[in-house]
């Protein structure tokens, strides 16, 4: 399928170039001006991956997509999360409605490697990244555990002019993470108009409710200066697309479908209710002597609550149903709370508590009572936890820079930044505290900060082709872990028999908490030239030192020559690195998750030199390595018409994996010989840690056609952008990760993906229609699997057509309505059958989702 689009579109632009050039002389005079702004678009200036100025994308030694601020906003995404994804076929994102953080602060992967591989830029200048630390476990997102990434959804599309894609390697220029390729988002810096916009729709199956208002103005600043401001209020609300979990119906029958979560399904899979606001303001004053004062801002407050694993109740013992181990302990299987020992009894009663808070009294037990949580009364049909997360997030850019006009132009500037996630959990339980337990909780916080100097020298020299780059950073990352309320942590007489913390996500306890630093330094030196008319060519180099990791040099080379003024070739061979962050090296989580019969069990991740961690095997973590070679072709065929052709490889040694393990007596043994605290209660939990656990050889194919014409009196824009990406998992180290694993690093990206654009203006009227093409997929089990891929299953590709109408009653007032997936197409029925006991209806791991078609209509007003 992919094939045959590829040369579908290409004998489709190939027709519709002819028939522009082909049209009337009227024609063509009508349109001049419309024909003029369409090859200014195609030939835009990029500003990423060089330190040339002036260069077009076809005149760029590596591959740069650029991607104007209308075509982000004439969507009907919810953030520029998806709105990304839906237009370059090499970033994926995916949806996990039960996945810890993940829920709900999505990751973007580039060409199927971590999401923290791709360096996200805003004006040029690194993003702080998101404070959560990826720990879901396969198949939920097999490609982004373990990474911390930047949050795109923080960014409102109203204040972005262009997004520029470098799709290559460029951690010589930029530092750490840029192995995949490099994201900058350039912000609008008009000091003049501005526009208002209200944007609002549902799903097909009609919840899902969104509502996007957005609006930006610019203000001059001085005389020559300016200030622009964007603003953004989202909201999502919940959508469901699953069926009533088989336990869940079961109980439904029994105590009515109204006393089960959700109506009887028992648990929801679906999107997160969202509600978000959104600010960036741009700045620049242009100072005495050539000199300019810059900055720019962004501060971001989301609140959003997504949900769990269905708990069973406590039912009678003729219905024969297993109620949750937090509510009874069943040690024979009978259906019956077991005895309760005397000892605990006593414990209780010595602590000065009343073991009827903690246990359920019985005439029968030697003790006079059993070991049913009294609380278990409050959930007559079990309970399903919500789990969500207070998230604020601010950054702070300021420079000054001078010599725009002159042949030495230089960059000082100072960032800050800061992302906090602040968890909350409603509708569970603290076990331990019996019936005393809240049932609301605030299990801690996560904080990233950041900070940067930074200095940049460009030297030209008069009449010389040369241009030489080079300047200095110093970067400090701080992972703060706040400790969790008081009863999210709470261990309560009854820890042992019902569990401790509170029951879902638990409480951070205070020696998981505390503040971890990690500081870098770097220079580099970027030399580019034309060595004649015809051929240019660049080398750079990167030293940069990491606390704790050592020091890394990387280096790149790269050419292009120009055969004709429409043809030339272009290639790049760059050495790369990706340092482990502080919360990489110092997360400790404990949650709960399904094993391969779907019954929770406790999940913990802990850092390497954890007790835990270190008598599961684990070692120190070492810097990520990557070598990228990409070689390529820039064709013209006419003036309305460009052609490229990438192919690249990239090998990434020492990949950091979240390595999982089950607690075993020998580690049970390891710990109580060290004397640590209730390790016997770990026997039989998940345990993960972090390690340098296999390399990556990814090898693919970009190819772009992109064209502009004159037809029927308007400006037709067709674009055409296909991937082929193909990653293996090789040198896998011993005792790390498993062979689903392995085969979903490899599978569960679709490798073929295509994205075909019509968009078409005239007069008042504009229109878009978007084909998205994603091949097919297959994935395993995971934690639902049996750990060696023989359970593995595939799902056929799907294509997904967007429109969009836009019609416009002034300069000043436009109404569009539209529809994503407009022919509610699904991906197929979920094949797992742990995942299809759990209520899935659709394939988890689809690469677009599974809410169907999304319909909506949005006003705009220009000022």
């Amino acid at each position: 399928m992919p094939v045959r689009c590829t040369v579908l579109a290409a004998a489709l632009l190939c027709a519709l170039s002819a028939q522009a050039q082909d049209s009337g002389a009227a024609n063509k005079a009508s349109n001049k001006d419309q024909k003029k702004e369409g090859v200014t678009q195609l030939e835009s200036v990029v500003v990423t991956g060089t330190h040339q100025a002036g260069l077009s994308p076809v005149e760029s030694i590596s591959p740069i997509d650029s991607f104007s601020a209308a075509t982000l906003q004439n969507q009907g995404s919810a953030d520029i999360t998806e709105t990304l994804t839906r237009i370059v076929p090499s970033l994926n994102t995916q949806r996990f409605p039960i996945a810890d953080g993940t829920a709900f602060v999505r990751p973007v992967t580039l060409r199927n490697l971590s999401p923290d591989q791709t360096l996200v830029l805003v004006n040029g200048v690194r993003r702080h990244r998101s404070a959560l630390v990826n720990l879901q476990l396969a198949p939920l997102g097999t490609v982004n555990q373990g990474a911390q990434a930047v949050d795109f959804s923080a960014i409102p599309a109203s204040a972005v002019q262009r997004v520029e894609v470098l799709r290559d390697g460029a951690a010589v220029l930029y530092g750490s993470d840029a192995i995949a390729g490099v994201v900058n988002v350039i912000l609008k810096d008009s000091p003049e108009g501005g526009g208002v916009s209200l944007q609002y729709g549902k799903y097909g199956k009609g919840d899902g409710a969104r509502l996007r208002i957005d609006a930006d103005a610019g203000f001059p600043l001085g005389a020559s200066g300016f200030v622009h401001v964007s603003a953004e209020r989202d909201t999502s609300d919940l959508t469901s697309r699953g069926v009533p979990r088989a336990d869940a119906a079961a109980i439904a029958a029994i105590v009515g479908a109204d006393k089960v979560p959700y109506n009887g399904y028992g648990q929801r899979w679906g999107d997160p209710d969202i509600r978000a606001n959104k600010l960036f303001v741009n700045a620049g004053l242009p100072l005495e002597g050539d000199k300019e004062l810059y900055g720019f801002g962004s501060y971001m407050d989301n609140k959003t609550l997504s949900g769990f694993f269905y708990r069973a109740p406590v039912l009678p013992p003729q219905f024969q149903i297993n109620g949750r181990s937090t509510l009874i302990h069943d040690g024979n299987g009978d259906f019956l709370p077991d005895n309760a020992p005397q000892s605990l009894v006593d414990a209780i009663v010595n602590a000065g508590l009343n073991p009827a808070d903690y246990l359920t009294a019985d005439a029968n037990s030697p003790s006079g009572w059993v070991e049913l949580n009294p609380i278990y009364q409050k959930f007559p049909g079990g309970y399903s936890p919500l789990f969500g997360a207070n998230i604020s997030d601010y950054e702070m850019v300021a420079g000054v820079r001078g010599g725009m006009s002159g042949d030495f132009q230089w960059d000082v500037h100072a960032r800050r930044g800061r992302n906090k996630i602040d968890y909350r959990l409603e509708n569970s339980i603290n076990p331990s505290l019996g019936r005393l337990s809240p049932t609301s909780f605030r299990p801690g916080t996560l904080i990233q900060e950041e900070t940067e100097f930074g200095a940049d020298f460009v030297q030209h020299f008069g009449d010389s082709p040369m241009t030489l780059a080079y300047g200095a950073q110093w970067r400090d990352e701080t992972y703060k872990i706040g400790t969790g309320d008081a009863a999210s942590i709470a261990v309560g007489p009854t820890a042992a028999v019902f569990g401790v913390g509170s029951d879902g996500f638990q409480g951070f306890f205070p020696d998981s908490a505390g503040t971890f630093k990690q500081g870098s330094y770097s220079a580099y030196i970027d030399a580019e030239t034309s060595l004649t008319e015809k051929w240019s060519a660049a080398l750079a180099g990167r030293y940069e030192h990491a606390e704790r990791f050592g020091s890394s040099f990387v280096y790149k080379l790269s050419s292009r020559y120009a055969f004709t003024d429409r043809f030339s070739v272009r290639g790049t061979y760059n050495t790369g690195f990706r340092t482990p962050t502080p919360g990489q090296a110092f997360t400790l989580n404990v949650t709960t998750t399904a094993d391969a019969s779907g019954n929770l069990i406790p999940s913990g991740t802990y850092p390497v030199s954890h007790p835990v961690a270190q008598a599961l095997g684990a070692q120190p973590l070492q810097t990520e390595k990557s070598r990228n070679l990409s070689v390529g072709a820039v064709w013209l065929p006419r003036e309305n018409v460009t052609v490229t052709l990438d192919a690249y490889m990239i090998r990434v040694r020492d990949r950091i994996g979240l390595i999982t393990k089950t607690v075993d007596q020998n580690a049970v043994n390891a710990l109580n010989a060290q004397n640590y605290p209730n390790a016997n209660l770990l026997l039989g939990s998940a345990a993960s840690y972090f390690g340098n656990a296999f390399d990556s050889h990814v090898r693919g194919v970009d190819f772009v056609i992109d064209t502009r014409h004159d037809v029927w009196g308007g400006v037709l824009n067709v674009d055409f952008r296909y991937n082929y990406n193909r990653q293996d998992v090789v040198r896998v180290k011993p005792g790390t990760i498993n062979g689903d694993r392995i085969y979903d690093l490899e599978h569960q990206v679709p490798s073929n993906r295509a994205v075909l654009s019509f968009d078409y203006g005239r007069d008042r009227w504009h229109g878009v229609l978007r084909v998205n093409n994603y091949g097919g997929w297959s994935t395993t089990g995971g934690l639902f699997g049996n750990g060696d891929a023989s359970d593995a299953v595939g799902y056929s590709g799907k294509t997904l057509v967007d429109l969009e109408a836009r019609y416009k009653f002034n300069d000043a007032i436009e109404l569009a309505v539209g529809g994503d997936n407009v022919f509610d197409v699904y991906p197929g029925k979920e094949q797992n059958p742990v995942l299809q006991f759990l209520g899935v209806k659709y394939a988890l791991t689809s690469p677009f989702g599974f809410n169907g078609a999304f319909w909506y209509a949005r006003v705009s007003v220009k000022f």
